[in-house]
């Protein structure tokens, strides 16, 4: 974005009325008045021959399509400003700020405590908060710029997404407790045709899970569907059906206490690595690329 003429105080206001939603609690944030954030934002909008924010007594501020993409630039060079400042004064080996962390819901438990604790226990100076939801929701909070970096499978994303691979694993074959294939060490899926299927409805699992069963020529048939990771498999401890999971807990019991087996998927099916993702064009912040480098080191080896 080619802004010859855009102050970083301009774009900072604009950032803190896309957050706090009103010019009034805007201008208490950035400790001006309410008429300088007006002024500012209007001398944008004359700028870059955009409506950016529509202003309301009642509803208060709210930004617009055009104003949601300046958006994202615009926390880009804020970031980017704040990291150079930071080198200016001497500091470059400084991590320090608020990071803001992304990431697919139903990985989220087996990445998000154990790297939160570990990064900010290693860059006391940084505040790492987070944000959960479908591929599709987490690739444009990145685009958006509202995270600077996600927890993602390699699998229908947006647009505008650069990724890093941190590792990549087969899907297992979930099973309750008294099923007649429990005790074998590896299964295929024509084993289990007649067989009610559990699945994990968070897109864009079916998309994936029907890839696993076409690769297998094996008809998917769904019996139950599941929001939740956790539901899913207490379906399964119930006997209600079999599931498949790519991501498997140290517990092998639902939250009812009830036995889980997983099982090796014996047939060769596709695979979908877990990567970091980040918004591509622009470059990453000192925060951010620890935080990379430090996911790297702690869940970058292979797993079983």
């Amino acid at each position: 974005m080619n802004l010859p003429n855009v102050t970083l105080r301009q774009l900072e206001y604009l950032i803190a009325v896309a957050e706090t939603g009103s010019l009034t609690a805007a201008a208490a944030r950035c400790h001006v008045s309410q008429g300088a954030i007006s002024l500012a934002l209007s001398e944008l909008e004359r700028v870059l021959d955009l409506h950016l924010v529509v202003r309301s007594p009642r509803r208060g501020a709210a930004v617009t399509a055009a104003g949601t993409r300046v958006l994202a630039d615009a926390r880009r060079v804020v970031g980017a400003m704040a990291d150079l400042g930071v080198e200016a004064r001497g500091l470059s080996r400084q991590v320090s700020g608020v990071l803001t962390v992304g990431c697919y819901a139903p990985i989220a438990p087996f990445h998000l405590p154990a790297a939160i604790a570990t990064f900010e226990s290693a860059h006391p100076e940084v505040s790492v908060r987070f944000v959960e939801g479908s591929l599709p929701e987490i690739g444009e909070v990145l685009v958006a710029g509202r995270c600077e970096i996600a927890f993602l499978y390699d699998q229908d994303l947006v647009p505008g997404i650069a990724t890093r691979t941190l590792y990549d694993q087969r899907p297992k074959v979930l099973l309750p407790a008294g099923h007649r294939l429990r005790r074998r060490r590896a299964v295929a899926l024509r084993e289990l045709t007649g067989d009610p299927f559990v699945l994990l409805d968070v897109p864009p699992s079916e998309r994936y899970f029907r890839s696993v069963f076409d690769a297998a020529g094996v008809e998917m048939v769904v019996a139950h569907r599941a929001r939740s990771f956790e539901l899913a498999r207490s379906l399964v401890a119930r006997g209600l059906g079999y599931s498949m999971t790519v991501q498997q807990p140290a517990v092998s019991s639902s939250y009812e206490g009830l036995e889980v087996v997983a099982v090796a998927l014996r047939d060769a099916v596709p695979t979908t690595p877990v990567v970091l993702g980040w918004a591509a064009g622009g470059p990453l912040t000192r925060r951010a690329q620890a935080f990379a480098e430090h996911c790297s080191s702690l869940f970058g080896a292979p797993r079983a």
